[in-house]
């Protein structure tokens, strides 16, 4: 079994054992409830790793290749996926897809009253075959229901997803079709991890630069360079592809804010691995790059995930522990303390601790006031900020985009660089945030002597995607111009040799007849030699080319006044486009702070009552060490040496588990993964074979 799930399961095993000791404690129902929590989000903790890019740049051959299913996700060069699809383990192979509402629908309220209609009917999850995959992932297929679907879920029975791992396939980004960038941006949230695709035929575009910032932040990849994996795929069809990874890579660090060095791009052909495994060619196989990426693939991925899930659990058996440890602990030493004046002091500092946490409890306390002023505060900041960034967006596209003519004859490509530039704008915007709202977490916990590492400033939602495809492509006039040339001719001058005159010719023949054709001959060529034949020189004209005539069609530059108009037309859709996103951002500001608030006010509540809770087990127990006699007190210690023993082990194998998922994540000795390459042999393993 791979280390990951040696741990998982481990820690799995001790969450069972330390929440049966806080039940049969009695006295720990928040700690109780929060390694419950853990325990769950553990068990069921599944990683998505979304493959994203812009449209055509091989992402499903890429899963297909990776997945070692040539045939599952439909591939060619007219294919363009339209739908999110997620592939799962299953104990068999499953595909559903979800398709929305059909029409109004009828509510039952299941007591005989009958139905009421008018509500939209609920989604439909409908299973499928693998060969109807395209007719409902394929941007348009004319399946009756394909407009319909939602979501693509797909269930394999492979060994390598058994511990969690989801692989999302998502539309591309960038082209005409807006609402698949859309649909892949709205995804982007649920991301663990991020492989980007990019391809070997063409340079990033503006629209991938911007989703790549998106793509970043969404997973938090300058905290977790793990996180965040590059992909270069067709390097088949390139002879320089050296050069051109070099620029790929280039250009990622210049919109990460990471050096070159450190940005790894894996290239790779899935073309060939997918023809290595119909074919058994091991050739193939090796040249397709795939090893390379699958091993690095999931190291990181291991590493991720030993951060994100092991880390989690590990955090909170490390309090619980020390919840359950702590009030025996406190009792043995006031049992071994032999003068009252030491217990009554013990007991005194966990009245004065209790006497804190009732009032940090209270609904008054000073210190919610202060947070919602400080977090009120933040709120303000970031719009303020948020306003800034992207009011820079909106003029540069008004002062600068407006007046460059490719943009104007091809609105899909002004929209492409406005939105990548309102992607960079949000990524920038939230890491400012999420970095602010981690100190204001600081200031306050310092303050109430309480730690507080449970909650973060979720990214900014995706503000709406700029459109502007209902403009369509602007045509540079054309007209056609008929050429016509005039035969050409030229002079010739030919000298022609008349023939012999009749009476020289008759005595030639007549001597022919005589003596035979030997002696005409003989005969021809003396007269020729005494008598030369007479010759006429006489000129023509002769035709060199004839004459012809063909058609060209000629493109002109589009009329200023055209484009002028244009220009207009264009500056009132993004007004309105500013319009919207300003409304938008402010919205999500408000929506996103308030859900911070909530977070970080009931985990602080949470970690009062669990300390409340340790103090009302510590204080019968200090008051029952006066009272007992010296017999009494001798059995007690016994039990309390035997109560704290699996506890004292528990803690041993928090700390030993601690390192061992330090280890595993690379964190131990400060390794973060960043720009690392693992050359090690290796499979894309869900038993991470390849940690």
């Amino acid at each position: 079994m791979a280390e990951y799930d040696i741990l998982r399961q481990e820690i799995l095993s001790l969450l069972a054992r330390i929440t049966g000791a806080a039940e049969e404690r009695g006295t720990a129902g928040e700690t109780t409830d929060r390694l419950y929590g853990a325990r769950e989000r553990l068990a069921s903790g599944r990683l998505s790793v979304v493959v994203c890019g812009e449209f055509k740049r091989g992402k499903s051959s890429l899963l297909n290749a990776l997945l070692e299913q040539p045939n599952l996700l439909p591939v060619d060069m007219f294919f363009t996926t339209r739908l999110v699809t997620t592939v799962a383990y299953g104990d068999q192979e499953r595909i559903h897809v979800t398709l929305a509402g059909h029409g109004p629908g009828t509510e039952g309220s299941g007591s005989g009253q009958g139905n009421r209609p008018g509500r939209t009917a609920p989604p439909e999850r409908r299973r499928i075959e693998r060969a109807q995959i395209g007719s409902y992932a394929a941007q348009g297929t004319t399946h009756p229901d394909a407009e319909r679907a939602l979501l693509l879920e797909i269930e394999l029975p492979d060994p390598r997803l058994a511990s969690g791992l989801v692989l999302v396939d998502t539309p591309g980004v960038g082209g005409v079709y807006h609402d698949h960038t859309l649909a892949t941006q709205q995804y982007l949230p649920t991301a663990d991890a991020v492989l980007f695709v990019s391809s070997a035929q063409e340079p990033l575009s503006d629209s991938e630069v911007g989703f790549l910032a998106q793509a970043a932040h969404a997973v938090g990849a300058a905290d977790r360079p793990d996180a965040m994996m590059f992909a270069l795929t067709h390097i088949d069809l390139v002879t320089d592809v050296d050069d051109f990874l070099a620029g790929v890579r280039a250009r990622i660090a210049e919109v990460t804010g990471k050096p070159v060095a450190a940005i790894e791009v894996l290239p790779i052909s899935s073309t060939a691995k997918i023809t290595g495994l119909v074919t058994g060619n091991r050739d193939l196989l090796h040249h397709s790059g795939f090893a390379r990426l699958e091993a690095a693939v999931w190291s990181r991925l291991a590493r991720h995930r030993a951060k994100v899930l092991l880390g989690g659990a590990l955090s909170e058996l490390e309090s619980a522990v020390h919840v359950l440890l702590s009030p025996l602990r406190a009792e043995e030493q006031a049992q071994r303390e032999t003068g009252r004046a030491r217990v009554e002091s013990l007991e005194q500092e966990m009245e004065r601790e209790s006497a804190r946490l009732a009032e940090l409890a209270d609904g008054a306390a000073s210190w919610r006031a202060e947070l919602q002023d400080e977090l009120s505060l933040l709120e303000g900041r970031l719009g303020e900020r948020g306003a800034a960034e992207f009011d820079t967006v909106w003029q540069r596209a008004e002062q600068e985009y407006l007046q460059v003519d490719r943009y104007l004859q091809e609105p899909d490509q002004l929209a492409d660089r406005v939105n990548s530039d309102l992607g960079v704008a949000l990524s920038a915007l939230s890491t400012w945030g999420a970095g602010q709202a981690a100190g204001t977490q600081r200031d306050i916990t310092e303050r109430i002597g309480l730690e507080l590492t449970g909650s973060a400033l979720r990214g900014l939602p995706s503000p709406p995607v700029v459109d502007l495809g209902a403009f369509g492509r602007l045509h540079r006039p054309t007209r056609r111009v008929i050429h016509r040339t005039e035969a050409e001719y030229e002079t010739v001058t030919e000298t022609v040799t008349l023939p012999r005159s009749p009476r020289k010719q008759a005595i030639a023949t007549g001597i022919g007849r005589i003596l035979g054709k030997g002696f005409q001959r003989a005969t021809e060529a003396t007269m020729d030699y005494f008598s030369p034949p007479r010759t006429e020189t006489f000129t023509r004209r002769v035709q060199v080319r004839p004459a012809s005539e063909w058609e060209e069609v000629v493109t002109e530059e589009i009329p200023p006044e055209v484009m002028a108009a244009r220009r207009r037309e264009l500056s009132v859709a993004l007004q309105d486009a500013r319009s919207t996103q300003t409304h938008r951002i402010g919205a999500v500001v408000e929506q996103t702070m308030a859900e911070f608030r909530r977070e970080i006010s009931a985990d602080l509540d949470s970690r009062i009552t669990r300390e409340r809770q340790r103090i009302d087990d510590t204080l019968p127990r200090l008051r029952g060490t006066l009272v007992r006699t010296e017999a009494e007190g001798a059995l007690r210690l016994a039990e309390l040496t035997e109560e704290q023993r699996p506890l004292a082990e528990a803690e041993s194998q928090v700390n030993r588990l601690a390192s061992a998922v330090g280890r595993l994540s690379g964190t131990e000795s400060g390794e973060d993964g960043e720009g690392r390459e693992d050359g090690s042999a290796g499979h894309f393993d869900g038993t991470g074979d390849g940690a």
